[in-house]
């Protein structure tokens, strides 16, 4: 069109605009037991009826859903990854994983992708439990977190590794990257 109006030769620059809509895609990322057991119920509630994509980050989150929503959890034992645990899956999950050492791997790639541009090679050529939980996150436009506060005794141990953070500090870091240096609307709610 802007072709024609000039006798099919370009006189100027020529612009064009392309909007695109869509629904925003949604992603439920629910990670840690509720403090309180009597909210195991109101956990696999919000889960089930979520109408987005879903992420199990944590091997008790995963076992209250599967027994709550009646779906088995089956550990994926093939292309073991040396710094990130197995995934697995579940009915009515996208993706189950491990819980903090994944997710501190996520918030380490996700500030290490917005620093450079880009994930690096060697972390994207192994596909793993981070790397596809980081991948579902930069595909989502509205990003629920749904963080259980139980005290998990063994991220206490003085003798776990100096890296492995609590889960709040670690979602707040991925929530804090994924809002300011993404531009995703993320909301977090403790149960």
């Amino acid at each position: 069109a802007a072709l024609a109006r000039d006798a099919y030769r370009a006189k100027d620059d020529i612009t064009c605009a392309v909007v695109y809509f869509r629904e925003p895609r949604e992603l439920l990322v629910v990670s840690g037991p509720p403090t309180n057991p009597d909210r195991d119920e109101e956990l696999a509630r919000d889960f089930s009826s979520f109408g987005g994509r879903k992420v199990v980050c944590g091997g008790t989150t995963a076992e209250i859903l599967s027994r709550r929503l009646g779906a088995p959890v089956k550990v994926q034992l093939r292309d073991l990854d040396p710094v990130v645990p197995p995934t697995a899956t579940m009915a009515g999950a996208d993706l189950v994983t491990e819980g903090i050492i994944t997710l501190g791997r996520v918030a380490e790639m996700l500030d290490r992708a917005a620093d450079i541009g880009a994930a690096s090679e060697g972390e994207r050529a192994r596909e793993n439990g981070a790397t596809r939980v980081m991948d579902l996150l930069l595909d989502s436009d509205r990003i629920h977190f749904v963080v259980g506060t139980r005290v998990n005794e063994a991220h206490q141990d003085p003798n776990m590794p100096v890296e492995l953070e609590i889960r709040r500090s670690v979602v707040r870091r991925i929530q804090r990257t994924l809002s300011e240096r993404y531009l995703k609307e993320v909301t977090v709610r403790y149960i």
